[in-house]
């Protein structure tokens, strides 16, 4: 081979490496955007019971936060949402949050995360990362849930009274 010879085999071969590491860069380039839109329309989702009077009305006060629609809100007592192992009856005994990762929280976790996605509320969210908060107030939710039937029974009492 000789010395021209070798000089355009090396030209081709970089030229033809050039050509493919493009090609590689205009798709990692594609795939990143797409992958970013596809995590960008992930979203963290909220699953309560919009036949709960109580329910209805403090999830009525943070869909209004949620003016960019970062947060999906499913009624459980509409539909049968499918969620990884919990029973529709579940998801309408406990409040329940899916974050954008795919976890699923429960009672007063489930808040917590769901105050760190709403503007204003985010400092209150934040506090979920102390267990001794998390555990407390999941004591408070647990004797909440005891009294919540009592507490539905007044609101609906006074709804009827204001029509």
């Amino acid at each position: 081979m000789t010395g021209k010879d070798l000089s355009l085999a090396l030209l081709w071969e970089f030229q033809s490496q050039l050509r493919q590491e493009m090609f590689l860069s205009l798709f990692a380039d594609t795939r990143e955007r797409f992958l970013g839109t596809m995590i960008e329309d992930v979203k963290t989702e909220v699953y309560f019971d919009g036949a709960c009077p109580l329910c209805k009305r403090e999830i009525s006060l943070y869909k209004k936060l949620d003016k960019d629609g970062i947060i999906s809100w499913v009624d459980i007592s509409d539909c049968s949402p499918s969620v990884a192992g919990i029973s529709r009856n579940d998801l309408l005994n406990r409040f329940h949050v899916k974050s954008k990762d795919g976890e699923i929280f429960s009672g007063a976790e489930a808040f917590f995360n769901l105050w760190r996605e709403l503007p204003g509320w985010k400092w209150l969210g934040r506090l979920g990362k102390y267990p001794f908060i998390v555990n407390l107030a999941e004591m408070l939710y647990i004797k909440f849930l005891k009294i919540r039937p009592y507490m539905q029974k007044i609101v609906t009492w006074i709804d009827k009274k204001k029509t």
